[in-house]
């Protein structure tokens, strides 16, 4: 009897196991849960370095009168003042890729170089203009009377170079200008252009 029993039972569960169907296909996609809390935010990065401004370099010359010892020289058919400043700034770069701004003071505001004044009635003009060169920059003096000595308590000259501006001097200089301007920079106020470049005095 238990033997029967017992087969009985194996009989009964071999039949569940060989008759199990076929896979049924797959149910549908179950709804979207809940959107998880937001993580914490993470720590704040190092701040970066700045950049260089304008993609130029700058270096300023300062001269005082009372280091200027001017010699007197004929300048376009008259006499006039000039004094030649040395300086191993006024290098290749400068020439081909740069421009020199010279600006003087006089009582305290600065006034862009070449200055000219004249009277009202014309009959008397004077000029204070520069030129440079390389490893120099003069300076001439002139009046419709003759060589002078200027009211300048000191000169700034501003060297500007950039690797993006063309390389001849006159091209270089204008294009120099022209970025000046279009970044709405007054290149004729010293402190403008000083500001631009992030020049302290």
């Amino acid at each position: 009897m238990f033997k029967l029993m017992n087969l009985a039972i194996m009989i009964a569960f071999l039949g569940f196991v060989s008759c199990e169907g076929p896979e049924g296909p797959e149910g549908p996609v179950g709804p979207k849960g809940d959107k998880g809390d937001t993580g914490a935010t993470g720590a704040t990065g190092a701040t970066g370095q700045d950049g260089q401004d304008g993609n130029a370099n700058v270096t300023v010359i300062k001269l005082l009168a009372e280091d200027i010892t001017w010699a007197e020289e004929e300048f376009l058919g008259q006499p006039s003042n000039t004094f030649i400043l040395e300086s191993s700034n006024v290098n290749e770069d400068i020439i081909d890729h740069g421009a020199v701004f010279g600006y003087g003071s006089i009582e305290g505001e600065w006034f862009q170089l070449p200055l000219e004044f004249e009277l009202s009635d014309g009959s008397f003009k004077v000029n204070l203009l520069y030129t440079y060169g390389l490893n120099w920059i003069k300076l001439y003096a002139y009046s419709t009377s003759g060589a002078f000595e200027p009211a300048i308590s000191e000169y700034r000259f501003l060297l500007i170079t950039g690797n993006t501006v063309p390389g001849s001097k006159g091209a270089s200089e204008e294009s120099i200008k022209s970025m000046l301007i279009k970044a709405g920079v007054d290149i004729s106020d010293l402190d403008q252009v000083m500001d631009y470049y992030g020049i302290g005095f």
